[in-house]
Order: structure tokens, then sequence, then C-alpha cells
């Protein structure tokens, strides 16, 4: 066995797997892979704290408004805010 490589083994219920499989494999992903890309990314950046999830579920909801007003650039942001 490669002394650099673990194997990691965990029961957890099969709605919850299923469920994320299914999102998964539609972005083109694997369970195994995601999961892999999921640790190395907190590794990186921490776990998120209240505040940015938060701040990630209210982005989710406004990608959901199809009337929202969006902008090609930061610039442009900041001159509407002046208007």
């Amino acid at each position: 066995m490669n002394q650099k490589t673990v194997t990691c083994s965990f029961t957890m219920d099969r709605d919850i797997y299923n469920a994320y499989k299914s999102i998964v494999v539609k972005n083109g992903e694997n369970v195994k892979g995601n999961i892999v890309r999921y640790m190395q990314s907190v590794i990186q950046y921490g776990t998120p704290n209240a505040d940015t999830i938060a701040a990630i579920a209210e982005v989710q909801e406004l990608k959901k408004d199809p009337n929202k007003k969006t902008y090609g650039s930061f610039a442009e942001l900041l001159e509407d805010l002046d208007t």
C-alpha cells in the first residue's frame, strides 16, 4: 500500500447519498472526485463561516430571479450606485 494514500470508508443514509450523487453526476463529476475536491477546498480556504454560508445562499436565490439586474463590470455597478 502506498504510504501517501488512505482508504476512507463511511456509512450514510442512502437517500442523502443518492440525492448528492445525482447532483454531482449532472455536473459531470463522480462522488469520489467531488469529495476529494471539496476536501482540498476546505484545506485551502478553511470552512466557511455563517456569514459566508448566508452570502452563498443569497447569491443562489438571486440567480433564480429572472428579473434581477446584472452588470457587465464592477465599474458599471458603481456608476449605477451614483445615479
